[in-house]
This record gives C-alpha cells, sequence and structure tokens, in this order.
C-alpha cells in the first residue's frame, strides 16, 4: 500500500494544481511579450508561413500526384502539372523560410528569457530576509530554482511558443480537412488520448521525486560548491578525504536517479501499449480513407491531400500532447521560481516606517532584548539591557556562545528580538526604513565576503551606491596595512584576487582580512561594525589596525567584537557577556580591578601569549 501512495498524492496534487500551472505558463508568454514583443511577432510570422505553405503543399502534391496518375493513365493531359510543381517548391521554400524565422526568434527570446531569469533569482536571494535562507522550505525551494533558473524557464517559454504554433497548426489543418472528412480529426484525437494521460502521470511522478529529495540535493550541491573552490581543495587533499566526497557525491547522485529511473521503468511501462494504439488510430484513419476513395467517395486528389493531411494532423495532435507532457516539469519548475520571485521577506519595513534623521552616529539602546532561533528553545540572550552613546567604542568580549555576534545580527536587524526593544535614537528598530539605518553602518564579519574581482573593486564595493573614489581607496587601504599587501603585487589595485586569471594572484587569510577591512574603512559610515576583524592577522599588524580604528573613528560609533583581549583595552567600554547575559562592563583598567570573569579571561589568554 505504501508504494502506490505517492503516485496517488501524485494525480491528486496533479488535478489540483492544474489551473496553477495554466496561471504560470500564461505568466511564461506574458513575460515572453515584455521582453521582445517584435521578436515574438517574428515567431509567429514564421509559424504562419510554415503553417499555410505545409497545407498549400500538401494540397499542390496531391494535385501534382493525381495529374501525374491521369497522364499515365493515357489521358496524355499534361497541362497544370507545371503549375502544381513550382506551388510546391515555392511552398518548401516558404517553410524553410518560416523555420527560420522561428529558430531564430526562439534563440533570441532564450537569451533574453536566461538574462530576464537569472538577474530576478540574484536580485530575490539579495532582498529575502536571513531566516528565510534558514528556513527549510525556503531553502528547499532556492536549491531547486538553482539547479535550473538559467535554463528551464527558456525551456518553458519555448515549449509554450511550440504549443502555441502547435494550436494554431492543428486548427488550420482541422479547417480545411473538416471541409472533406471532419471525422478524421476526432477519430486520431481518441487514439492518441491514452498517451497524454500517461505521458502526463510520467512526468508529474519525475517531479515529486524532486520535492522528496529537496534536501538530499542541497547537500549534494553544497560539497559539490566545495570541490570547486581552491582552497577547499587544499583541505580535501592534505586530509585525503577527496575520495570520501566524491564517493558521498555518487552515492547521493546515484540514489536520486535510481529512484527517478525506477519511477519512470514503473510508469512506462504503461505507456507502451498507448502508443501501440496511438498506431491503431492512424493506421484505422488510413484503411477507412483507401474504403473511401475505391467506393468512389473521394476524388483521387482529395484521397491524396486527406492521406498527406492525415499524417500531418497526426503529428500536429503529436506535438500538442508532446509539448504538453514536457511542459509539465518546466512548469512546475516556473511554478516554483515565481513562487521564489515573488516571496516577500517578513522583517519587511512597516507601511509607515520612518527614516533614520540623524547625519551622524545614533544613540543605540537594548532594552530588556532576549533572543531564542526560530524553533529552538535555548535561549541566546536574556533580558540583555544597555546603551552606546555617539561616537562611543565599545567592545562585545565573551566565550564562544555568549551572544555577542547574534547581539550583532538583532543590530542589524537581521533578526527580530523574541522581547523587548532595540532603539536608535529613542525609535524602535522595528519601526525604521531599514535602508537608511544601513545607510550609516560599515560591518565586517568574521566570514566576511571574497570577492573574485580586482583589489579596487573589492574595496570600492563597500560603498557601491556612489562612483569609486581612488583616493578614499588608498586612505583606505592604509588604515587597514593593505597597501603593504598591494605593493607586492604586480599590478597593484588593478590584480585580480583569484589565481585562475593571468592577472590574478591567491591571497592569504591574512590578506583577505586587510582586503575586507579596507572596505569597511571605505564606506566612511558613522558606525562601525567588526565581529572578529583580525582574527588571521599577525598580532602586530592588529595592533597597527586597532590603531587606527582608535585614531580614526574619535567622533564616530565603533562597536567591536573580539576573542583577543588586548586587541580591546583601549576601547571607551567593554561589555562582558556570558550565556547571554551581561555580566560585566567598564573599562580596561576597571575590570582587571574587580576581579571578575574578564580579569580571568584577560589573564588567561596574557599568559597563553607568554608561553
Amino acid at each position: 500500500m505504501s508504494k502506490k501512495r505517492p503516485m496517488t498524492l501524485i494525480r491528486f496534487r496533479s488535478l489540483r494544481s492544474l489551473r496553477g500551472l495554466l496561471g504560470t505558463g500564461a505568466r511564461v508568454c506574458r513575460v515572453t511579450w515584455k521582453l521582445s514583443p517584435r521578436t515574438v511577432a517574428r515567431y509567429f510570422l514564421g509559424a504562419s508561413l510554415e503553417i499555410a505553405g505545409s497545407i498549400l503543399s500538401i494540397y499542390a502534391t496531391a494535385q501534382l500526384a493525381a495529374g501525374l496518375a491521369r497522364f499515365v493513365g493515357g489521358s496524355g493531359d499534361a497541362s497544370g502539372l507545371w503549375f502544381w510543381l513550382w506551388l510546391d517548391i515555392g511552398c518548401a521554400v516558404a517553410i524553410a523560410v518560416g523555420f527560420w524565422l522561428m529558430s531564430a526568434a526562439k534563440r533570441i527570446l532564450y537569451y533574453r528569457m536566461v538574462a530576464w531569469s537569472t538577474y530576478y533569482y540574484h536580485s530575490t536571494l539579495c532582498r529575502l530576509v536571513i531566516t528565510d535562507f534558514e528556513n527549510k522550505n525556503v531553502r528547499s525551494l532556492i536549491t531547486k530554482v538553482a539547479a535550473g533558473y538559467t535554463w528551464q524557464l527558456s525551456n518553458i517559454m519555448q515549449y509554450m511558443l511550440d504549443l502555441i504554433y502547435g494550436l494554431l497548426r492543428f486548427a488550420a489543418i482541422t479547417v480545411v480537412v473538416a471541409q472533406i472528412a471532419w471525422w478524421v480529426i476526432p477519430l486520431l484525437a481518441v487514439f492518441l488520448l491514452p498517451s497524454l494521460v500517461l505521458e502526463n502521470k510520467l512526468q508529474s511522478l519525475q517531479w515529486f521525486v524532486w520535492d522528496q529529495k529537496g534536501d538530499h540535493r542541497h547537500i549534494f550541491w553544497g560539497l559539490e560548491w566545495l570541490l570547486r573552490r581552491v582552497r577547499a581543495q587544499m583541505e580535501l587533499r592534505s586530509l585525503q578525504s577527496g575520495t570520501y566526497v566524491t564517493e558521498k557525491l555518487r552515492r547521493m547522485n546515484e540514489s536520486f536517479y535510481t529512484k527517478q529511473e525506477r519511477t519512470f521503468r514503473r510508469a512506462s511501462k504503461r505507456l507502451l501499449p498507448a502508443k501501440v494504439i496511438e498506431g491503431v488510430g492512424t493506421a484505422a484513419g488510413a484503411v477507412y480513407l483507401l474504403k473511401q476513395f475505391l467506393g468512389g467517395a473521394l476524388s483521387l486528389h482529395q484521397y491524396f491531400f486527406l492521406s498527406g493531411a492525415l499524417l500531418r494532423v497526426g503529428g500536429a495532435l503529436n506535438a500538442i500532447f508532446g509539448s504538453l507532457n514536457y511542459m509539465q516539469e518546466p512548469l512546475i519548475f516556473a511554478r516554483d521560481y515565481f513562487q521564489l520571485i515573488d516571496r516577500q521577506p517578513k522583517l519587511i519595513d512597516k507601511p509607515d516606517a520612518h527614516p533614520l534623521k540623524t547625519s551622524g552616529p545614533p544613540t543605540i539602546e537594548f532594552e530588556n532584548v532576549s533572543f531564542a532561533y526560530p524553533g529552538k528553545d535555548s535561549v541566546i540572550l536574556d533580558n540583555v539591557s544597555f546603551c552606546i552613546k555617539p561616537g562611543e567604542h565599545v567592545a562585545l568580549v565573551g566565550e564562544n556562545g555568549a551572544g555577542k555576534s547574534t547581539l550583532i545580527k538583532l543590530l542589524l536587524r537581521f533578526y527580530r528580538p523574541t522581547s523587548g526593544r532595540i532603539l536608535l535614537e529613542g525609535k524602535d528598530l522595528q519601526d525604521l526604513a531599514i535602508e537608511t539605518w544601513y545607510a550609516h553602518v560599515a560591518s565586517l564579519f568574521q566570514d566576511f565576503n571574497q570577492y573574485t574581482l580586482s583589489v579596487h573593486e573589492n574595496v570600492s564595493i563597500g560603498r557601491a551606491d556612489i562612483a569609486p573614489n581612488h583616493e578614499k581607496i588608498l586612505a583606505a587601504a592604509l588604515k587597514s596595512n593593505l597597501d603593504e599587501v598591494v605593493s607586492l603585487y604586480p599590478h597593484g589595485y588593478d590584480t585580480m584576487l583569484d589565481s585562475s586569471f593571468e592577472k590574478g594572484i591567491e591571497p592569504s587569510g591574512g590578506q583577505w582580512q586587510r582586503v575586507a577591512l579596507a572596505r569597511a574603512f571605505y564606506r566612511d559610515a558613522p558606525v562601525l561594525i567588526l565581529d572578529e576583524p583580525t582574527s588571521a592577522i599577525d598580532a602586530k599588524a592588529e595592533y597597527d589596525i586597532f590603531n587606527n580604528i582608535f585614531a580614526h573613528y574619535q567622533d564616530r560609533t565603533a562597536i567591536i567584537v573580539s576573542h583577543r583581549f588586548s586587541t580591546v583595552r583601549r576601547a571607551h567600554r567593554i561589555i562582558v557577556l556570558d550565556e547571554g547575559k551581561i555580566v560585566e562592563q567598564g573599562t580596561h583598567a576597571e575590570l582587571m580591578k574587580q576581579y571578575g570573569l574578564y580579569h580571568e579571561l584577560f589573564t588567561k589568554q596574557a599568559e597563553g601569549y607568554k608561553e
């Protein structure tokens, strides 16, 4: 019973979602039209030429065959034969031109749809809130869309064009054939119906495997992505774990496609009889036509015409049904794609959100803030309250898991507090237009981005809303000691930070961190947020960088998360967290006199350096 259940579920879902899939197809058509109305018009001009040429060619061929039969039969009448021949040749040219127009239009629309779908996919990822990436359903949606956003939308666009073309072709042939023998069309449709139903079910089952294996494929592509990274390859090879990963990928892929294959084999067994029935329909039509001719109901040219039209009608119906069948999986993909790009983030600005009006650093206040990650029971922050004055340099310290980075995530509104409020200039962060707050912030996280761009772009992307200023880039490089590194690069600030490029190099971890620091400094914002900013930099360089921070940010707020206590000694205030609570705060000197947790951690770390 359990083995049959997935098929039942798919059948029910397919029926229930039919209207949605039709709506998705219509939306793809609207997008295609907006991308290039002229190209769509050229496609249907070509389709019209091909359809008209094909029908006229069948008729011309029938007339030519009937004329030749009369001539061979002894009538000696060759009148009209050359006319029908040249007309047939002209039709062949029209068909060729029509197919060329259609093919060229589809290729151009393919390129434009790829560009469109790629842009909207990327922009959607930048618009989603952080929690969306941790949501199982959204993550599965992203994984499925990532598997084919560059080509699946283009495929469905081409299938839709082919379907409309097939319907027009079928309608035109039907109108012509119906003038002589209307019954041919429903006869073929009845015999083709079993194939349509079974192929429709087969496509649904194939996609059902996708839904079942959503997390499975997410893991697969995560591991595959590691194989493409130089640094990941270094670890894989030095730990001799490459074989393990590739074997795991092989097993996962084999499991996925084995299930696809089993599903296909089970469903395709029923498809063979349907295909036989389909052939029987064409044969029945051919037999009936011959009987009609022999009985005198059809003239010779009518028989030839209907015999040729019979194959074209069958081909048109097959094309329509084939398009419908093969469209099903891309349509489901397109539905998921549109579901993703239409997704509205939960932490968006309120309708009445107001901007952060101050031009300088705002007063930042945490008021009884508690937080637990969605779906988790453990509390990360417990009733935390503190205030950061404009221009104050504050360090957040504590052991791993104390809640330091979580405070930063809440301050940047990546998450919403479980309880309590975060206030900027006395206004609840949830009531602010978030982009006006981000405009005040320069941030650097421990897992910072390493862009495959030049040094110049890696720094200037920190203020991407304005044209790059080389003088400011040099100043930012000076503050982060990046200037020392760039001076060693053969192409200076034009050096690509990727060794696979001709003008590229592969920076060390410490060099990358200086690039990221320069990016934060280049932003030149009133509030600087640094989360473990120098973990990969040697002690001397770290000392110089922090001296630059404290020296150049006298009138700006700096919030620094660090495990190295020596780097935060010059902070105006040090806040010590332990198990989600603030246990101490004050200057370095004040905290050392208290002989509390800060004194204990600082002393242990200092002794470690001595050893």
